[in-house]
């Protein structure tokens, strides 16, 4: 059993529970130790652009402290400002009117299926696609991979399509996904794309070596997009089915549910033997 680091495990915390990790931490998400904000590699403004680069310097210095070799990164934001890391922050700043054109149910933010084809959209798209190579660089010399994360379908967020996961594997050798199957889950609701074509999609870049699984309360027909990071086996989730798919592929499977560890942990261990069987 290993672990993946959260953005929420500040300096102090880390130093304690280091006795009890080591050599058991498979990754580390950025920002670890946590920061007031996440990265936004989608800003054309080079304050926020430092900054998001520093945070991640002391995210792979935290990677290498623990024997990770993984780095998770949100990539970036249809925004050129400092995204806060606190949900309720974040969600105050996504009521910002320039975000308003955008949103197709208010209740989350959810954005038009149109969002990502949009030119505001493309604009940070195209800076988080040429700053995520140097990024990558600068993981590499610390001889960690950098995994990049598919995000919810909100306005202000970037790369919420298995196509743009699948165009960020070719940009770079040193370029790896993180694929999150909950909030693929939630993309497929909104832009209507199969969940498990997707998924496939982009399994077979080669490029995924980190799956965030957990399952959340999204239901199309009453208008409601929820990330919520619950049991991995709750709401009909098609959890044996997800795993028949990303297990094998050598990609570590990280539990990133809020809710029942053992019960969790016992399902992904169960499902995990009966593939191997």
């Amino acid at each position: 059993m290993q672990f993946e680091l959260s953005y929420k495990m500040d300096s102090q915390f880390l130093a304690a529970v280091a006795p009890y990790l080591a050599g058991r931490v498979a990754s580390v998400h950025a920002c670890c130790p946590s920061l007031p904000i996440f990265p936004n590699f989608g800003s054309y403004d080079r304050q926020v652009l430092q900054a998001s680069y520093d945070a991640v310097e002391e995210s792979l210095k935290t990677a290498k402290a623990f024997g990770a070799d993984i780095l998770v990164l949100h990539p970036g934001y249809v925004c050129d400002w400092s995204i806060p890391r606190e949900n309720a922050e974040r969600s105050k700043l996504l009521n910002d009117p320039i975000f308003t054109p955008y949103i197709h149910i208010a209740d989350g933010a959810i954005c038009k299926p149109d969002y990502p084809r949009t030119s505001v959209y493309q604009h940070h798209a195209k800076q988080a696609f040429e700053q995520l190579i140097q990024v990558a660089k600068l993981a590499d010399a610390y001889q960690v991979r950098l995994a990049v994360e598919n995000l919810n379908p909100r306005v202000g967020y970037l790369f919420q399509t298995p196509e743009e996961m699948v165009q960020i594997a070719r940009l770079s050798p040193s370029l790896h996904l993180c694929l999150d199957v909950g909030h693929l889950w939630i993309s497929s609701s909104v832009y209507g794309f199969p969940y498990f074509d997707a998924l496939k999609e982009i399994m077979e870049t080669g490029k995924v070596v980190n799956c965030h699984l957990h399952s959340n309360s999204t239901q199309v027909g009453i208008g409601r997009y929820r990330d919520d990071h619950h049991s991995f086996e709750k709401y009909g989730f098609p959890a044996e089915a997800v795993l028949r798919i990303v297990t094998g592929s050598g990609a570590n499977l990280v539990l990133e549910t809020v809710e029942e560890p053992e019960l969790n942990t016992n399902s992904l261990m169960r499902f995990s033997a009966s593939l191997t069987v």
